[in-house]
């Protein structure tokens, strides 16, 4: 890409590559002053979900592998003799949905902090500035 169009010797037509090499690097600097809040929660909230639902396929596939395995009843013998109980068993569906109940409490107070860390940035962004960017295109040979 030229700057502006323009080419380097000509001023006319789109240069050649070979031309852009020993051109300096062309360098713009953006602030970013204000981050919109809604945008921010809603992405908050779909990474979150998303990573809450990547957490829950592995959990069960991690449960089914240890039952299959004979880990879920080993260890399910093994608290029953200890708690002195004969028949002793986990509640699989109870675990999984106590633990979806825990993701989306968990889910809640990201984005939720993740709104207010954005709040915080805005207010001091507008007092002393954003955080500056400064960008450089470079020409590959």
């Amino acid at each position: 890409m030229a700057r502006s169009g323009k080419s380097v010797t000509t001023g006319d037509a789109m240069p050649d590559r070979s031309q852009l090499i020993d051109v300096d690097p062309e360098r713009r600097r953006y602030e970013i002053r204000k981050v919109d809040l809604w945008s921010v929660v809603r992405t908050a909230l779909l990474f979150n979900l998303a990573g809450l639902g990547v957490i829950v396929v592995a959990g069960v596939v991690i449960w089914l592998l240890a039952a299959a395995l004979g880990a879920i009843s080993g260890l399910e013998d093994f608290l029953g003799s200890l708690l002195s109980a004969k028949d002793f068993k986990f509640a699989s569906l109870q675990i999984l949905e106590g633990f979806i109940l825990l993701g989306l409490i968990m889910v809640a107070i990201s984005t939720i902090l993740v709104t207010v860390a954005t709040s915080i940035y805005n207010l001091f962004a507008e007092r002393l500035g954003g955080v500056a960017l400064i960008l450089v295109e470079e020409y590959d040979e």
